[in-house]
């Protein structure tokens, strides 16, 4: 057996994930004190999906609006499952957070020097204060080059796959440095996850490749607390010009500033559901009606629903610079040409458990941004996943950057990182097996059909029988075919990931029997009173544990 390179960092503070939540992190911690280290799995600063985000953040900053409408508002876009006391946090913070984001060097819109707010679905009055750049790293820009000015250190290319333990608490991490081909061990007295999603769960995202549900498994392994992992929010994602596929339409599709859907027969199908507002509703109910449409036929000829710019004013399309280069890089203008778009993964409700310190309930191991739970409920409010980053972000590093600083730095024992390393060289010196592509698509394509916008129970039982027999016969099995490196194992382990959270999700699906948020069952169409609750997994001793909690009460 070839043994694997290896070389060990010692640190304070390790950030997993290099986005809008790890970053803002990671300055804290640093502004407190600690050596700090990120690692990305990805190319930093663009490989994060803060990188490619509209940039709007919801802060109730106007003299109109209030901590409390915004508390209100998310707790009721949340179906109400959201845990108050993370919500109050969120409302509360996210003003000074988002102005911490301005002075770090992040340009937003402002008219005659005040922010020009942006009006989204869900919310009761315009809150999101919107970055330059759109979708092109505006909003990311400041927190960059903060992290930069601080000195901290960022790792590209570096993918996490265990997290080291002793006597129950987290110790640092092993990763695969994928560039060295090395095994990287990292000592460090505090872990804070920040990896994001997994809308690679499914054929069609918006996200960027990788983004794999990582830091939930890890978590999830280590003994945290996973819950609300049914809620997968969709949106409007572009299949039609092919080579934006992929691409969020900027602001939902323009919804509030004059954008339209039609089905494939040219019918502006949402007045059909809400004559009143017609699109200006939340993802979810967009998400629900058009694959509805799609669904009965009445599909566009790729599949999806077309996308009308042509009632938005000019001035306020070309503010969407990143969007409108793509666009005419393709000879494609949406002033007046309409694209095609079906609902694609978008965001995680679900994730990891953590109190009002960002705490996991695993000593040493707190998280952050979109690998946490709690805050969306079942559906998320355009505008919060950047608040979420920026509240949680500063109040994990906060968190660990203070445990670390208070203690010695545990020693990783040679049989802790021994055991981890032979358990990776495993992979890597396997010959014969099962080839991970192939399990990676059977996943995919299991989960866009059974676990989608709309679901069933007989599809979500024959999905969980699949995937269990996946489990059991391949994911032991796993192996790479050709082209054998480090970035091929990171895809290996990708794919044992997404059959973790997968199935998690599969499961949750199945028990919630009511619709309710990002979660539709057309078994069960209405919500229930008596399904007020969340869905909490636990792996212990090997094996998943479920139980079902009344949702906290505000």
């Amino acid at each position: 057996m070839e043994t694997l390179k290896q070389r060990t960092i010692v640190t304070d503070v390790l950030v997993i994930g290099a986005g809008g939540a790890g970053i803002r992190a990671a300055i804290e911690a640093r502004n407190l004190g600690a050596k700090v280290l990120v690692v990305s799995k990805g190319d930093y600063p663009a490989g994060c999906s803060t990188a490619i985000a509209m940039g709007a953040i919801s802060a109730a900053v106007d003299q109109k609006d209030s901590r409390d409408s915004h508390y209100q508002d998310t707790l009721k876009g949340g179906h109400y499952l959201g845990n108050p006391r993370l919500v109050r946090l969120l409302a509360d913070l996210s003003p000074e957070r988002a102005m911490e984001v301005e002075r770090y060097g992040t340009e937003f819109d402002k008219v005659d020097g005040r922010f020009d707010l942006f009006l989204f679905p869900g919310n009761a009055v315009p809150r999101a204060v919107l970055a330059g750049d759109r979708y092109n790293g505006g909003f990311f820009k400041g927190l960059v080059r903060e992290a930069a000015r601080l000195g901290i250190e960022v790792l590209e290319h570096v993918m996490v796959v265990d997290l080291l333990r002793r006597e129950g608490a987290v110790c640092g991490a092993a990763a695969l440095e994928i560039d060295r081909e090395t095994l990287l061990i990292v000592q460090a007295k505090s872990v804070v996850i920040a990896t994001g999603g997994a809308g690679n769960l499914f054929s069609l995202t918006t996200n960027l490749p990788g983004i794999t549900g990582d830091g939930c498994v890890l978590a999830y392994e280590a003994g945290t607390q996973l819950s609300d992992m049914e809620f997968v929010q969709t949106r409007a994602c572009m299949i039609r010009p092919e080579a934006m596929r992929g691409t969020a339409p900027p602001g939902d599709g323009g919804v509030t500033i004059g954008g339209r859907f039609y089905n494939g027969l040219c019918e502006r199908y949402m007045k059909r559901y809400h004559p009143d507002k017609a699109e200006q509703v939340s993802r979810a109910e967009v998400a629900r009606c058009t694959q509805k449409e799609i669904l009965e036929g009445r599909a566009s000829p790729h599949g999806g629903v077309y996308g009308d710019f042509s009632g938005v004013p000019a001035e306020k399309l070309m503010k969407f610079k990143a969007f409108m280069r793509s666009c005419a890089s393709l000879n494609f203008d949406p002033t007046w040409q309409s694209y095609e778009w079906a609902p694609g993964a978008h965001y995680f409700m679900g994730g990891i458990v953590i109190n009002e310190h960002s705490e996991t309930g695993v000593e040493g191991l707190y998280a952050a941004g979109e690998a946490q739970t709690g805050t969306m409920g079942a559906n998320r409010l355009p505008g919060n996943a950047l608040a979420e980053t920026q509240v949680f972000g500063a109040i994990a590093g906060a968190q660990a950057s203070s445990r670390a600083l208070s203690m010695d730095l545990p020693a990783v024992s040679p049989e802790i990182a021994g055991k981890t390393a032979q358990g990776i060289a495993v992979h890597w010196n396997r010959d014969k097996g099962i080839d991970y592509r192939e399990v990676k698509k059977e996943i995919t394509e299991l989960m866009s059909r059974y676990a989608g916008v709309v679901r069933n129970g007989d599809g979500l039982r024959k999905a969980l029988k699949v995937m269990d027999e996946i489990g059991k016969h391949k994911i032991d099995r796993l192996c790479i075919v050709e082209n054998r490196s480090f970035g091929e194992m990171a895809k290996l382990f990708e794919t044992r990931n997404i059959h973790t959270v997968g199935r998690l999700i599969l499961q949750a699906a199945l028990l919630r029997t009511e619709s309710r948020g990002a979660h539709n069952r057309e078994d069960y169409p209405e919500m229930s009173d008596a399904w007020r609750k969340n869905i909490v997994f636990q792996r212990k001793a090997g094996k998943t544990g479920v139980s079902i909690q009344e949702a906290s009460s505000a």
